[in-house]
């Protein structure tokens, strides 16, 4: 069934995103949210001839415009496919208000025949918008059953069907969210505790294969030298050094003083006439 209405925020003139369209691009991102092509969870097939026509550009002038709407962060464009997704369509306005519009929502998914990625992203953002959306409801309203009743077998074909990956894109919607969001989902879709409390991998990713290998270079090195001093001293019979104590020390002085001046040292003074 074709869109009648559209929900748009009367903030979004003041977007800081979409300021840094021309008003042209502004009208054509406007022009995406209006088509009645659209559906209900922003993600749809927009042709480029009908986007153009709609939007009163030259396709030319629509790519560029389409470009920066993709770089600016407003919405996603797979060229192949003509295929659009606004972003944050399920963090303001279009986020469902009860469960049965939720189940709605999620049975437009069921048969969506559009890029993987895409379904990917706009999925976790329907569900962490869904959660978040519901923080308003009381804690024990039976809301909350039919939420979970909707959202565990959603999550379940998801990650069948998209496996880690969809995990990632949940991970991704969750930053900036609530714990409250975080705690619901993760008791809803358990697996997704392990990605967002996954160890750090700085050890791993920072020490390269190369410092690895020159490191343990090293360390090989070092043994070989120390093997090889311990076999020079075993075949010269010579003992390792080791420290003096203090009655060492003292009788060694006594010794050297004993002894008195060198011969040597008294023939020298004898020449130069210091001595008789």
């Amino acid at each position: 069934m074709a869109k009648t209405f559209a929900q748009i925020e009367t903030t979004l003139p003041h977007s800081r995103k979409l300021r840094q369209l021309n008003h042209g691009e502004r009208w054509a991102y406007l022009c995406a949210h209006l088509t009645p092509l659209g559906g209900y969870i922003g993600l749809f097939r927009y042709p480029k001839a009908i986007w153009a026509d709609d939007a009163d550009l030259a396709v030319a002038e629509l790519d560029t415009a389409i470009q920066k709407m993709t770089e600016t962060g407003l919405l996603s464009f797979d060229e192949d496919e003509d295929f659009v997704r606004i972003h944050s369509w399920f963090l303001k306005k279009n986020a469902p208000e009860n469960a049965s519009r939720m189940a709605s929502l999620a049975a437009d998914y069921s048969d969506l025949d559009a890029p993987d990625e895409l379904i990917m992203e706009s999925a976790a953002e329907f569900t962490v918008g869904a959660i978040k959306r519901a923080q308003r409801w009381k804690p024990d309203s039976v809301e909350w059953g039919k939420l979970r009743d909707v959202f565990k077998p959603f999550l379940a074909a998801m990650r069948h069907n998209y496996e880690d990956d969809f995990h990632e894109a949940l991970v991704a919607q969750l930053i900036g969210q609530n714990r409250a969001v975080k705690v619901e989902l993760c008791a809803l879709m358990p697996s997704l505790q392990h990605h967002l409390e996954a160890p750090c991998p700085h050890p791993a990713d920072t020490v390269g294969p190369h410092y690895t290998e020159t490191r343990r270079h090293l360390n090989e090195t070092k043994t070989r030298k120390d093997e090889n001093y311990t076999d020079q001293i075993s075949s010269e019979n010579v003992q390792p050094f080791t420290a003096l104590n203090s009655a060492e020390v003292g009788s060694a002085e006594k010794g050297r003083k004993a002894q008195g001046p060198r011969s040597e040292t008294i023939e020298a003074a004898r020449r130069i006439g210091a001595i008789p």
